[in-house]
Order: structure tokens, then sequence, then C-alpha cells
């Protein structure tokens, strides 16, 4: 028998673990696109609900392409019980944030992880939130955050919803999930008595997936997940690779099981109206001998912040994260030019965030530029951040410009001296990045250096105070793996 090194063991239960639902459903689709005759497919994919999703970009004629898919958490199809076992919440968030990269001619597929409680500039809002609260403006306020926030231009839309969810577990016939020890969730209605391996249903899935208060039990005491959130997202990992291993046992690659899937969650799903069933036929027949272990997986860069006027939240480790989404859409990082020594930029904050205006002139200083003025900008709605340059600066504001993660408009102003630019800081900005021949800075847009007790001390100066004021510590931790105590599949 075949032996297989640990390491190798360890990267297959990474890419099982981080195969998600979204891009289970498609991959499955897809399958039975390729397969199964026209008129059968036409029927299936017209049976899915539909909206119109602004903010979306044309795709089509075997062109790489960019599926946000979200899990809400609307608890609209669920029974009283079950909505006030899951909360008792109005509306919906995106719950679940991935994008799936498709790229035909490369035969390949690549996933971005957004978490749910990464603070970001909400679009069309002039303010910031955790991401999940994109979606209750509706997917195009969403589709334009994630564009703004990390440049990644989003083609088509899939929404899946908690019923969604567990009829996904059902279709499957369940999922058998292996818990270390004893496990509940009081407020989810998880419930296992004993260790080992447990078949769940849709309902008991759902549970585990849903749970923030997980706890279990050692020698007799009862001990609480102490990652909150992020335990929840390391729960929800094992739970959809639990799920993808139902679903290759059940042998999806086949046609006729594939199709009685789909049949069962069509009614499950909405899509963008702009997702046509002639494309998913042709990308399906491009992806016919596509395999799990051929899934690029990508899990955005964070840091934790403990005292964020937000509460615990999860904020973007730069320039790690714009890394991570060059990676991601397979493009060159730009090598900026690095800036006149003539040039002054003065920083204005229009987000209102603590600190930022200080900490982004820090980190413009690191890339070469000598800083005028740091304050706070007078009200304004502004779409994104914007440079203003005096007459003949257009070059020196496209150089700064450059630097900036998510970009900038650029307005002349005849008031301004000769080689002074003036930066306010607006929607969509999530840090600075390094000019060439420029040491590399780490951390959010906050700025950070890290302690050696791994922990992130963040800066916190007021808007408009000097960058070398003292800073009030941030206590900040990398997202952890899968801790001893947590499910896994079978």
């Amino acid at each position: 028998m075949v032996r297989t090194s640990r390491a190798e063991r360890t990267r297959a239960r990474r890419i099982r673990r981080r195969f998600l639902v979204g891009c289970s459903l498609l991959l499955a689709f897809l399958v039975v696109a390729s397969t199964a005759g026209y008129g059968y497919v036409h029927y299936r994919f017209g049976q899915i609900r539909s909206v119109d999703v602004p903010g979306l970009h044309e795709a089509g004629g075997g062109a790489p392409f960019n599926l946000l898919v979200v899990g809400s958490d609307s608890r609209e199809s669920l029974d009283a019980k079950d909505g006030n076992r899951y909360g008792d919440v109005g509306g919906q968030r995106n719950d679940t944030t991935l994008v799936v990269r498709v790229e035909p001619d490369r035969r390949r597929v690549s996933m971005l992880s957004i978490p749910r409680d990464l603070v970001v500039p909400i679009a069309g809002t002039g303010t910031e939130n955790r991401i999940n609260a994109a979606l209750t403006g509706g997917p195009g306020q969403l589709v334009t955050t994630i564009e703004q926030s990390f440049g990644i231009p989003i083609h088509h839309y899939v929404l899946i919803d908690f019923d969604g969810f567990r009829a996904i577990v059902d279709a499957l016939g369940g999922i058998d999930v292996r818990f270390p020890y004893p496990s509940r969730d009081v407020k989810s209605g998880l419930d296992v008595s004993e260790a080992g391996c447990r078949h769940l249903s849709g309902g008991r899935a759902l549970a585990l997936a849903r749970s923030r208060y997980f706890s279990y039990q050692l020698d007799g005491v009862w001990h609480s997940d102490p990652w909150a959130d992020l335990g929840r997202i390391r729960r929800q990992q094992a739970f959809l690779q639990a799920l993808v291993k139902a679903a290759l046992d059940k042998g999806l690659t086949n046609p006729v099981r594939a199709n009685a899937f789909v049949g069962s969650l069509v009614h499950e799903v909405t899509k963008d109206s702009a997702l046509r069933v002639g494309d998913v036929i042709r990308t399906g027949a491009a992806f016919r001998s596509f395999r799990p272990s051929q899934l690029a997986t990508y899990t955005l860069p964070v840091t934790v912040a403990t005292d964020h006027p937000l509460g615990d939240v999860l904020l973007l480790k730069q320039p790690d994260a714009v890394g991570v989404v060059d990676r991601f859409l397979g493009r060159t990082p730009p090598a900026g030019p690095a800036p006149s020594a003539t040039t002054q930029v003065s920083v204005l904050n229009a987000l209102g965030t603590s600190g930022l205006a200080a900490s982004t002139a820090t980190e413009l200083r690191r890339s070469g530029y000598r800083i005028a003025t740091v304050g706070n900008a007078p009200s304004a709605d502004l779409p994104r951040s914007q440079i203003a340059y005096a007459p003949g600066g257009l070059a020196a504001a496209r150089t700064l410009a450059g630097t900036l993660l998510g970009g900038a408009n650029l307005v002349e102003d005849p008031t301004l001296a000769t080689s002074h630019l003036t930066l306010v800081l607006g929607p969509g900005f999530t840090g600075i990045r390094p000019t060439s021949g420029a040491p590399p800075t780490s951390g959010s847009p906050g700025g950070s250096d890290t302690r050696s007790d791994g922990y992130t001390k963040r800066g916190s100066a007021a808007n408009g105070g000097s960058a070398s004021a003292p800073a009030k510590p941030k206590p900040t931790k990398a997202v952890p793996d899968l801790r001893p105590y947590d499910p896994r599949p079978c």
C-alpha cells in the first residue's frame, strides 16, 4: 500500500476544507450542463430565481470571470421555532462571502474567502462597517463594496440562504462529522452527547455551521471556544469539508445523480439575471474533467482588533492582502515609480476612522513622500479617495494614486502650490502599496508593529494629530487553524 507523507495529507485536508458550498454548487451544475441534454438544463436553469444586480461586469466568450457566492443569514424561510433558535434578526446579511474565479482557457478554478467580520468602507454610505452588512443594501452594494475594497471585478452572483444550506445536506442524505469531545451550543441547538463520528441531517448540520457559542466537554468540564466568530469560521470549514466528501461519495460526477441533486436545489438558489444557460454549458464543457485537487484556494490575511468602535472585528493585513488578491487574479503587482523628492502631501481623513490619517502619513513617509499636514477632511460625500493637484502636477498625482490600495479620483486644484498634493482618504481605501525601492510595510490601514508576544500594536492617534502621537494598543491575533477540540469530517 502506498503511504502518503504527513505534508501531503495536510495539504489534502486543507484543499477539502476550503472547497466550500458555493464552489460545490457551481461545479455540480457545470457537470450537469456538460453532460445532460440542452433542453433539460435549460428547463432546470429557468427554475432558478434571478435578480438584477447593479455593478456587475460583462463576461463571455470564454474569458475568465469572477463569481460572487453569498451564504445569506436570512431567517425568512425558517419556521418560528428555528427562527428563534438562530436569532430573531430581520433582513439578511452575507454570512459567508466567497469569490470564485473561473478561467476556462487554463481549466483553472480559484476561490477567495472573505471573512464576515472584516471592516471595509461600505459602497455608497461613506462609512465603514463589517462586510456582512453590505448585503442589506442589496447585492449591487455588496458587489461594488468588494470591487472598491479589493480591486476585484465581479461578473456573476449566486446567493443561498439558511434553508438552502439545510436542503443541500438533506439532498445528500446527511453528512458525517467527527467530534473529538461532546459538544454543544444552546443557542444554535447543537447537542452532541458523545464523542466520535456522528451522522448529521440538514437541521443538525446547520446547527453546527451556525454555532457561535460552541463549547466542548473535557474531563467532565465544559469549556467555551474563546475565538467566537473565528471559531465558527473553522467549524464551517469542517462542515463544508464533510459536505464535499458526501457529494463525492454520492457520485455527483454521475450526470443522473447530479441532475437529481441540482433539481432539488433550484428553488434554494438565487442568481443574477445576466447569467445565461449558454454560458454555463460552455463553461461546464471546459471543466468536464475537473477534480477538487485542482482547486486553488486563497484567504484574505487579517488581524483581530479587540477595541474597535464596532466591537471585536477583523482588519485587513496590508500589504499582505493586496498580494493575495494579485495572486488570486493572476496579475503582476505594479511597481510604482518613486515619488519626487520635492513632492509634499497633505493627508486628510474623510472616513472617520481614528488615527487613519496619521498612520497613512507614516506609511507615505516610508515610501519617500514629504508630509505637509495631517488632519480631518471637511464633510464631503466622496465616492472614493481623492487626490487634488496643482496645474502641471498630474504626473505626481498619478504616482501617488498608484500607491493607494483602492485607487483615487484625480482633481486639478489651481489654489494648490506647485509640487503639493492633497490626499483625501475616502471609501475604498485599504492602505498604502510600497513604491519601488521602498521598504515593505505591514499591518492594516491603521499601521502596525508586531510585538514579541504575538500581538500587534495598532496606532490610534487622533485623525488630526501628529503621526508620532502616543498610540493606544489594540491587541490583534492571526486567524487560527483548526483547534484540537474542533469537529472535522470522518
